[in-house]
């Protein structure tokens, strides 16, 4: 059997306790409570122009519009930002995310809830809760705001539900299909 030399020895050895050292530290420190600050891209949803029908399939359609759901209706203000309200207009089920801009996990997190909402066919927002106004409007809501968390919004205003941390795009489905009346 070789030998090995004294100074690749001496090397694996302070590999070790370089090793150990690091998991010690990132053991003993816990998560960070400064929220770290880098822009990130907003993503805006692309307007599709409407498709008008023929003139003689939209008479024929006419008396099946006039029964179906109003597309914008009446959205008492919910106590949430104006976008929220906004969005419960379109939506019966709104998922909102709050984060942190520059927050990877947050990023991540919001990415998930977004991919949640469209699977459930809810609608979707970020919420910044850097943002004064936001905060307050939140604080005001809710008893705590812990970021990145996801609120399932209801059409009345109401939270059915508010998963903190991060959460997967399945289970935010879920819960957004459970919140459907």
């Amino acid at each position: 059997m070789e030998k090995i030399s004294l100074p690749v020895r001496i090397f694996a050895v302070v590999i070790v306790l370089v090793g150990l050292g690091g998991m010690l530290a990132m053991r003993t420190m816990g998560p960070s409570d400064e929220p770290v600050a880098i822009p990130v891209p907003s993503k805006t949803p692309a307007k599709t122009p409407a498709k008008s029908a023929p003139p003689a399939k939209a008479a024929a359609h006419a008396p099946t519009a006039a029964k179906s759901k109003p597309v914008n209706p009446v959205v008492r203000p919910s106590g949430f930002p104006m976008v929220v309200d906004k969005a419960l207009r379109k939506h019966e089920v709104v998922i909102v995310s709050l984060v942190v801009p520059g927050a990877r996990v947050d990023e991540l997190a919001a990415a998930e809830a977004e991919a949640g909402a469209k699977l459930s066919g809810a609608g979707f927002l970020a919420l910044n809760v850097l943002n004064e106004g936001v905060a307050r409007s939140l604080l005001a809501k809710l008893d705590a705001v812990q970021d990145p968390s996801v609120l399932v919004v209801t059409r009345s205003g109401e939270v059915a539900l508010e998963l903190a941390g991060f959460v997967d795009r399945e289970t935010v489905a879920q819960a957004a299909a459970n919140a459907l009346p």
